[in-house]
């Protein structure tokens, strides 16, 4: 019997109707992956994997912002609720010294727990004394003044997910604020929405008005996999068609936990990106979450720090690290410019084809392949013209007769630009 593919979760995995020997034309090139071990399934319709939208009624929201998809430094993962103005400022520098805002990492973004624990007697957000006592609009000119913009987050609900204030009945006066404040890009969360509130709608309202007070604002929200809980969620896909309506980025799984093996984690989130990409476009992102590099909490090896990056550049998620900007890694990984110019292509890459457990996804002048299961799985395929390793030296990969032979390691992943 032949075995059918599974995914990262040992449930079988959608296989798409045979076609002819190309499976897919990327500029012209002809991919033809072949049969090794298992069975080889290939896609005759490229979206077939794609779960159509519900219908979710929303406003699009004008936007002149993120053309290509963010990149900066998000404090969250490496700093939680112990995040200050003098960390904010820290990593602002970093980023110039580093050359990592001259690469395009160039938004520093503030996460949960910058703000006291209550509104000002007129309603008005506040930055706590403690940890920002120079308030928000002192940071954002200090990040401008290093050629840099500043972000900021906030809640949709009636608190954050640290308890602090959230923005639920003071949407305009947030948006008006942040606006003043010189804030350049807003995450917002759903924690503590009101019980009966139709999430899609308080996230529209929001979007609006972040539109209304600055048209050039990056909106980076996390409506989809909150409130749908999972990708798997029937509601999944509606809400992500209304978040493409209605602001830049959006994000798509969930949070990253120390708990999951890294490998598993950067699988999940690519399987439940790939039937999203007719949602991407400029100004519009399917967002993976933050990227770990030299982050010390995770301690991804340097591989799934690489594969993390591989990942997110063929998706085109928008890149947002978050981990220790000087460490090694952060800037072996986060700086290497082929990946840089793969994420920002501004196309989401395709599934073309599914060898095995080995998912080969493509987009105009790269390839990425990844193992989606535990056991390590040969791949062969034909590629016309050269391929080069993003992580080698620069030297075409070797092949036989015009086929490329592989072994990739359990959540193994490989990517070549193609020339």
């Amino acid at each position: 019997m032949t075995r059918r593919p599974v995914n990262s979760q040992g449930q079988p995995r959608a296989r798409p109707r045979s076609s002819a020997e190309c499976v897919a034309r990327v500029l012209g090139w002809c991919l033809v992956p072949t049969l090794v071990a298992g069975t080889l399934t290939t896609f005759g319709w490229l979206g077939s994997r794609h779960a159509h939208a519900g219908a979710i009624a929303v406003t699009p929201v004008a936007t002149t912002a993120a053309a290509r998809p963010p990149m900066g430094w998000n404090d969250w993962y490496q700093d939680r609720c112990a995040v200050t103005e003098a960390e904010i400022l820290q990593n602002a520098r970093e980023l110039v010294s580093t050359g990592l805002a001259a690469d395009g990492y160039d938004t520093v973004v503030i996460d949960d727990c910058w703000m006291a624990a209550t509104r000002s007697a007129a309603g008005k957000l506040l930055p706590d004394a403690a940890t920002f006592p120079d308030g928000i609009p002192y940071v954002a000119n200090v990040v401008h003044s290093l050629g840099l913009k500043l972000g900021i987050y906030a809640s949709a609900g009636m608190a954050t997910c640290s308890g602090r204030p959230g923005s639920y009945g003071h949407y305009a006066q947030d948006a008006d604020a942040f606006a003043s404040w010189g804030v350049d890009f807003v995450k917002l969360d759903s924690c503590h929405l009101p019980s009966g509130a139709n999430p899609a709608t308080l996230f529209n309202r929001f979007g609006t008005a972040l539109s209304a007070a600055n048209r050039g604002v990056v909106y980076s929200q996390e409506l989809p996999v909150n409130a749908a809980r999972s990708p798997g969620s029937p509601s999944f896909t509606a809400l992500v068609a209304a978040s493409s309506a209605t602001s830049n980025m959006w994000r798509i799984a969930p949070d990253e936990q120390p708990t999951v093996a890294a490998g598993v984690s950067i699988t999940q989130h690519l399987e439940a990106d790939l039937p999203l990409y007719p949602f991407a476009s400029p100004g519009h992102w399917n967002d993976l979450d933050m990227l770990l590099a030299g982050n010390s909490v995770f301690s991804y090896s340097l591989s799934a720090q690489e594969n993390q990056a591989d990942i997110w550049a063929m998706e085109s998620s928008p890149m947002i690290a978050s981990g220790d900007l000087t460490a090694a890694a952060s800037l072996t990984v986060l700086g290497n410019k082929k990946v840089i110019a793969i994420d920002q292509e501004g196309v989401q890459g395709k599934l073309v084809a599914i060898q095995g457990s080995i998912d080969i996804i493509a987009k105009p002048g790269s390839v990425m392949l990844v193992n989606t299961s535990s056991a390590r799985t040969d791949v062969r395929y034909r590629v016309p013209g050269q391929l080069i390793n993003v992580w080698g030296n620069g030297k075409p990969a070797r092949t036989t007769d015009g086929y490329l032979y592989r072994s990739l390691p359990g959540y193994g992943v490989l990517m070549f630009t193609v020339r």
